[in-house]
């Protein structure tokens, strides 16, 4: 025991040694995480003068542009008259239409976007702008711990609708601070934390410190974080004067010494966010980094407004320490500024204290100048525009500045106010710039920046391939988007626009209506983009179609029928590649030599070499088509094809395809030599009558509704085809000299049986579901036998069968695998009759190059609802991509005086009177009235009160089988019906009941459901009185 205690212990230093050097590595990487630099990856914003997004922002900065102007009465409603008030004090920087929001792109219905507070609409579109300047699909972003931190303040809009009409149940939600941030993560399905932040003037800077914590924190992966600001109302206005020094000249003359105070400003920006670790894993754009924030208090000062220098200069100590950076590293500083003569040199003193040493030059800007002071908008406008002076290295001209305050003293410092654009230090040194926020309750923040690091190397293959996959909401967005596309790809030479097609197709959200171009050049996709039109069906984005694989048989190959495809597309060749090993193994020949051969050297219309190349060039192209994410639910093949299918399946492994096919055609070959064959178009049923009789002649296949094969004989084949003109019906030779899956292969067939009676399919491999043209149904592995691969050989090809048993099956898209179409139209119109409405698409075409063949086809697919891996298909860019935005189809969602006034009184009138329909008055429920009668009157009165909600015409907009899933309907308007059905019917209802019809049920269902639970809830309540009654 004494022997073994010095290795005990020995053994436990060193487990204490390995543990201290985890719990050191643990703790280094929570440090380098605490300060982690986070990345801006996206933005999308609003802006005063028309700006929407980040190049003519920039352009109104750089070029000077003051976009302030009167608040004037509005014609339409949008801003109520300012009455009395002093005109020159209701001056601002306005955004353009912000009575318009597309609702249908959100899925909200119209009644419900006239009662949302404008600010939650900019929100919206520019948060999914700043997903699409990221490249981020929102589908990347459903159920992922993304975060929501949005600024917001103002309350113009929820006054207006209180102070001048009635409310339902979207007001509350349509107004409310905490929905605008909670309504982005519900309609996105973010699961991160959702904030609203309220700090006044520095709410929006104050999202960003927020989120910045959060991230490091591991609160969340990704966020979406901003400020909404709209001035709507005069009483707003006002209310702001009494508490803030409103500019008398309409002017913000941030730093001069005739600052008179702020103009109020409109605007909104939305930005992504992730850590910056994450970024560089990811790749992509990175548009700028943050790299500290700091927030704090000013405490108590001589008045709850009245700013606290000291406060001022440690918070941006604190900023900087946070950040890891000396104050010389910044040289760009965007100033809260907001051109008042207190709080604008009380500013620029803690700027000087911090900032102000050493001779490297520091401009100092405001963005109020130009737009107004945005409130909660405020900072993260300040925040987007310091990001582009880093990006551009230059720094836009502060406005309005013609005498320095005399309270503001920069002798001696390194600070300048530059009036005219001025090129940021090119000294070889850090270059940071830094944004500052302060509340007007004293809640202040400030924030470091600096520029996107350099993009490291990153190993892609560069996208060569032009099909630009385009998707909207509806089809005149479409149309639209196309035209955005054409004018973005004008003068493009053929490498930009393939990296453009990768971007829009990697980077984009793909919606119902779609379309998808492939071109050989950039002007021919230019040329397609000039006729786009939007699809008369859309499809359900999100929605798998059933995708089939059909593998064609002999009689579709020709020479050099691989050349291209193998060239193109390294999957291919691969694939084919180990086929050929296989092949020259067994048979001595090279199958990539007849892939690529020319007219004279081919061999593949021998019989062996076509059956093989072909099945083989059908491996690579599944292959291929699989890489791209087309996914196969079932297979199933054309006589030989069956034996390629089976492979695709996993039913065979190669070296078991290539065997069965090597004996298949060379007995084949000696069997069948010296037939013919004939197409009829009549169906089965009326071509077997005339080939009975006719000696060594049968079916050989049954293509299609009308597309019978008849094979065997010459002179037997000849008979046939007389009566078949006899019968006035057409038909034709095809020209071979074989007689296929006819009676002359009946010897051939039992010799097959035992020759590959040894191979056995692989059962358990069932997942791909394999249907046979030998019997037209679905088969399972245990089916492969020697004797079914004899009936491959010699029975008819019931094709149109399987065809018919996969559409039934709920396949709806067909992809035929092969070196030409040569079954697609048989399949579209077996499918058809089966009550399908199928796409079929071909792979490879003919003396077609691939662009035109295989890309075309993926495109239909695409326009079918099938989604493709996008990166594999196109690749991705090698550097950010500059695409257009969504192009929102926006209306007027508004409450204007004169038709608010009308609904109030309206509702009223509704409120008061008796039910027109007798079946619907008050009491009604437990009067004589008719169970189906007053299910009925329900019906008509539901549907009435959900077209309005929806904003359709009538209840005759709103079928009675209509599923209530698909109306777009939400808790709240189930809320608001039973409210109406209390109040205007005398009816108790339980919400849950509702809510449960809610979930697959229709609008007969839900009148239904109302009139069930009146029925039990009267039950219910007669039940006690006639229990007294008793007593």
């Amino acid at each position: 025991m004494s022997q073994r205690a010095p290795q005990d212990q020995r053994r436990l230093l060193e487990q204490a040694v390995r543990q201290l050097r985890e719990t050191r590595s643990r703790l280094e990487a929570a440090e380098r995480v605490r300060g982690e630099p986070v990345a801006v990856l996206g933005a999308g914003l609003r802006m005063p003068g028309g700006a929407e997004d980040l190049d003519a922002f920039w352009e109104l900065l750089s070029t000077g542009a003051d976009t302030v102007a009167p608040l004037t009465d509005s014609p339409d409603g949008v801003r109520p008259p300012v009455a009395e008030r002093p005109a020159v004090r209701h001056q601002a920087g306005q955004l353009d239409r912000v009575d318009a929001f597309d609702a249908g792109f959100f899925g909200i219905s119209p009644e419900e976007a006239d009662r949302m507070d404008p600010q939650q609409r900019l929100v919206l579109e520019a948060a999914w702008e700043a997903a699409e300047d990221a490249g981020l699909p929102i589908e990347r972003l459903r159920e992922s711990t993304t975060g929501v931190f949005l600024g917001v303040y103002g309350t113009d809009y929820l006054t207006m609708q209180l102070t001048r009409t009635g409310i339902n149940a979207y007001t509350a939600p349509g107004g409310a601070h905490s929905i605008a941030a909670n309504r982005l993560s519900y309609l996105l399905d973010l699961h991160g934390p959702s904030v609203a932040v309220d700090t006044a003037c520095s709410s929006s800077l104050m999202a960003v410190h927020l989120a910045v914590r959060a991230l490091r924190q591991g609160d969340c992966d990704l966020a979406l974080v901003g400020g909404v600001n709209l001035v709507l109302s005069p009483l707003s206005t006002e209310v702001t004067g009494r508490v803030l020094p409103l500019a008398p000249g309409g002017r913000c003359r941030a730093f001069d010494a005739a600052a008179d105070g702020i103009v109020r400003g409109e605007g909104c920006g939305m930005l992504v966010l992730s850590r910056l670790s994450d970024a560089r894993e990811r790749g992509g754009r990175v548009r700028g980094v943050i790299r500290g924030t700091a927030a704090n208090h000013d405490g108590r000062t001589n008045g709850l407004t009245a700013p606290n220098p000291r406060a001022q200069a440690d918070l941006l100590r604190r900023a900087l320490a946070d950040a890891s950076a000396a104050p010389e590293d910044v040289v760009y500083i965007e100033a809260h500024g907001t051109g008042t003569p207190l709080g604008d040199p009380i500013e620029v003193e803690g700027l000087r204290e911090v900032y102000g040493k050493g001779d490297r030059p520091c401009a100092v800007g405001s963005v109020k100048t130009n737009f107004g002071h945005q409130e909660a908008a405020a900072g993260i406008t300040g925040l987007i525009k310091s990001l582009l002076v880093l990006e551009r290295g230059v720094v836009p001209p502060l406005l309005h500045l013609t005498r320095l305050n005399p309270e503001i003293d920069l002798a001696g410092s390194r600070m300048t106010l530059p009036t005219a654009p001025a090129p940021l230090p090119d000294d070889g040194r850090p270059r940071l710039a830094a944004v500052s926020s302060f509340g007007f309750g004293g809640a202040n923040v400030h924030a470091v920046l600096e520029a996107a690091p350099p993009a490291e190397p990153v190993a892609v293959h560069e996208p060569r391939k032009l099909l630009l996959a385009l998707s909207a909401r509806g089809g005149a967005a479409l149309r639209a988007l196309a035209d955005r596309y054409a004018e973005r790809l004008a003068g493009a030479d053929d490498a930009e626009a393939a990296r453009v097609c990768a971007a829009a197709a990697t980077g984009r959200s793909h919606h119902g209506h779609r379309v998808a171009l492939s071109a050989a050049d950039a002007e021919g996709l230019r040329a397609q983009l000039a006729s786009v039109a939007a699809p008369a069906v859309p499809v359900r984005a999100g929605t798998r179609p059933r995708v089939a694989f059909v593998f064609s048989g002999q009689g579709s190959q020709w020479a050099g029928m691989g050349r291209a495809v193998l060239d193109r597309e390294p999957v291919v060749r691969a694939e084919v590649a180990a086929w050929d090993a296989a092949v020259l193994d067994r048979a001595g020949w090279s199958v990539l030599e007849q892939l690529t051969a020319g007219e004279d050297a081919s061999r593949v219309n021998e019989t062996e070499v076509a059956q093989v190349t072909i099945a083989a060039l059908q491996a690579g192209l599944a292959a291929l088509w699989r890489s791209w994410g087309v996914r196969p639910h079932a297979v199933v093949g054309h006589s030989m094809g069956e034996i390629a299918a089976a492979a695709a399946a996993g039913l065979l492994d190669r070296d078991q395809a290539v065997e069965l096919l090597l004996k298949r055609a060379r007995l084949t070959e000696t069997g069948a030599r010296g037939g013919a064959m004939a197409s009829v178009a009549l169906p089965l049923e009326e071509v077997e009558p005339l080939v009975a009789g006719v000696p060594g002649v049968g079916i050989g296949a049954v293509n299609g509704p009308r597309s019978t094969v008849v094979s065997g004989a010459p002179e037997g084949v000849e008979a046939v085809l007389a009566r078949v003109a006899e019968r006035g019906a057409a038909s034709r030779r095809l020209r071979v000299e074989y007689g296929f899956h006819s009676p002359l292969l009946e010897a051939q067939g039992r010799e097959l049986a035992g020759a590959v009676g040894h191979i056995a399919a692989r059962t358990g491999a069932e997942r791909i579901h394999f249907y046979s043209t030998v019997t037209g149904t679905r088969l399972e592995a245990a089916a492969l036998t020697g004797a079914h691969w004899a009936r491959n050989l010699r029975d008819a090809v019931l094709f149109a069968p399987a065809v018919t048993a996969l559409a039934e099956a709920g396949v709806t898209v067909f992809v035929e695998i092969g070196p030409h179409p040569v079954l697609v139209r048989d399949i579209a119109a077996t499918a058809e009759r089966a009550g399908a409405a199928p796409v079929a698409v071909g792979s490879l075409r003919r003396g077609h190059a691939p662009a035109t063949s295989l890309d075309a086809s993926l495109g239909r697919l695409y326009a079918a609802g099938l989604d493709p891996d996008w990166e594999a298909v196109l690749g991705v860019p090698p550097a950010p991509v500059a695409l257009p935005f969504y192009p929102w189809q926006r209306e007027r969602h508004w409450l204007p005086a004169e038709v608010v006034d009308a609904a109030a009184a309206e509702a009223a009138e509704e409120a008061a009177a008796p039910a027109a329909d007798p079946a619907l008055a008050p009491g009604a429920a437990g009067a004589e009235v008719p169970l189906e009668e007053r299910v009925a009157a329900l019906s008509l009165f539901v549907r009435e009160r959900i077209a309005k909600a929806l904003g359709r015409p009538g209840a005759e907009d709103v079928p009675g089988d209509a599923v209530l899933e698909t109306l777009a309907l939400d808790s709240l308007v189930i809320v608001e019906l039973k409210n109406q059905v209390e109040t205007q019917l005398g009816a108790l209802v339980r919400l849950q009941t509702l809510l449960e019809v809610l979930e697959g049920g229709t609008v007969d269902d839900l009148a239904r459901a109302i009139a069930a639970d009146e029925a039990d809830t009267r039950a219910a309540v007669a039940a006690p009185a006639a229990a007294g009654e008793a007593r």
